[in-house]
């Protein structure tokens, strides 16, 4: 199987699903504030700019340039990519976005563990299970 880098556009859209990720968990926090704990709309913020930091990150493309995967690797992550764009419409109630958003942080963390390590199963693994949060 040949093995294949993340484009340089990959990555940028990479980093708009989870600048679109962060910006929809903040979103959600505001339209449901009341609704919410303090603790929760606590965690959520603290999700948010996680989010927002791993889509900093990503636009900066010094991360993924070198780590390769094969084709069917890299449609995971395009899965990925556009399950975290259409977000918005599937977020059921606070827990629901409590559990998007930390599978999201949880995705965006194995991108630098894959990026240290080589390990490409984790960013698959976890990418799976983000894809998985968001449609049921």
């Amino acid at each position: 199987m040949m093995k294949k880098e993340l484009t340089a556009d990959d990555i940028f859209e990479l980093s708009r699903a989870f600048h679109n990720m962060a910006t929809v968990v903040g979103q959600y926090r505001y339209d449901h504030w009341d609704e919410f704990t303090k603790s929760q709309r606590s965690d959520l913020e603290n999700k948010q700019w996680t989010l927002f930091n791993t889509a900093s990150d990503l636009n900066a493309e010094t991360v993924l340039i070198k780590i390769k995967f094969i084709e069917k690797d890299l449609q995971v992550l395009k899965s990925a990519t556009t399950a975290m764009l259409s977000t918005a419409k599937k977020i059921k109630d606070i827990k629901h976005a409590i559990r998007i958003a930390a599978k999201a942080v949880a995705f965006g963390g194995s991108i630098y563990a894959a990026a240290s390590t080589g390990n490409v199963v984790v960013i698959i693994s976890t990418a799976l299970e983000l894809i998985e949060e968001i449609s049921t």
